[in-house]
């Protein structure tokens, strides 16, 4: 929820004619869009700063999400001559999870190498679909209904996300079962290169930079499953303090923690709990956006105590 502590001034002679400004929001918590606003018929130029460090804003009315929890002092400057100013006060994000928001995967819990998997989704009131079927990270069908070729046996897990909604994800594990002796010999004559029905899908399009700035943090490059498996070991060692750990993430987008049973946590919740050694990680496993961002991390776990 915000404080409305305001407070404004005249930074020259000129009559200050503003002494408030406008905020909505649905919610408070960190992450949230919330939309400030002047609405004063006196103004034709504005500055907002809002207080954590992000890029000044040059309009009337514009949206604003918070990374951290905390108390921040969003300051607007009317004509150059006016400053108000909002106590904002931001609550910690919020995890719960409805049930009922999180998509449904209705595909068989085995399939065979080679076959073609149908994926279809019924959601009602779904826009737009974030496909993953568990050969990599990026998404791999932004379409309602799509397919898929396995190219190989073993386990996938397959995740949708809709209408951008990555706080309630749905997830199925299927196994890819090898193909039969005599498909081998059948297949043997046709081409090497498994077909890719998804060859040429462009990524998704990048969030508005104008109102989250995509800042990658220094060690992101190359960050996979495997190295985020490494530096989890040196996280229980405590050589890895927390402030490092976010350098393998985008700095304004760090990722949520997903386990198997649909529960979630911070980022700052998951390392703590890591380093604490309250849970035994078994599997791990990663989704990134089109800025190359971890934006989910996938985490099979077995428990040592509850955090």
């Amino acid at each position: 929820m915000s404080s409305l502590v305001i407070a404004y001034k005249y930074v020259n002679d000129e009559e200050c004619l503003v002494s408030t400004f406008e905020v909505e929001g649905d919610s408070f918590f960190a992450g949230d869009l919330i939309v400030f606003s002047d609405n004063s018929k006196s103004s034709n130029s504005w500055r907002w700063y809002f207080g954590d460090s992000t890029q000044v804003s040059f309009r009337p009315r514009v949206a604003h999400s918070f990374d951290k929890e905390g108390e921040y002092i969003v300051k607007l400057v009317v004509n150059n001559n006016c400053v108000v100013k909002k106590i904002i006060k931001i609550a910690p994000k919020s995890y719960s999870i409805n049930k009922k928001l999180i998509p449904k995967i209705n595909i068989p819990s085995r399939v065979m190498e080679g076959d073609k998997v149908d994926f279809n989704d019924d959601t009602p009131g779904a826009k737009s679909w974030e496909w993953r079927f568990g050969d990599g990270s990026k998404v791999d069908s932004f379409d309602k209904n799509s397919s898929y070729v396995y190219d190989s046996p073993g386990k996938r897990n397959v995740s949708l996300v809709i209408n951008g909604d990555y706080k309630h994800v749905g997830f199925k594990e299927i196994f890819v079962m090898p193909k039969k002796e005599s498909d081998e010999k059948r297949e043997k004559y046709k081409s090497a290169i498994p077909w890719n029905p998804f060859q040429g899908v462009k990524d998704a399009p990048a969030d508005d930079k104008e109102l989250i700035k995509v800042v990658k943090g220094p060690e992101i490059k190359n960050t996979d499953r495997t190295k985020l498996l490494e530096i989890f070991n040196l996280i229980i060692q405590d050589r890895v303090p927390y402030e490092d750990f976010t350098k393998y993430f985008c700095t304004y987008n760090l990722p949520a923690v997903v386990y198997k049973d649909n529960k979630t946590s911070s980022l700052k919740e998951f390392y703590y709990a890591v380093k604490n050694n309250k849970i035994k990680i078994k599997e791990v496993t990663i989704n990134k956006d089109a800025d190359d961002c971890i934006k989910l991390i996938m985490v099979s776990k077995k428990y040592k105590s509850f955090f």
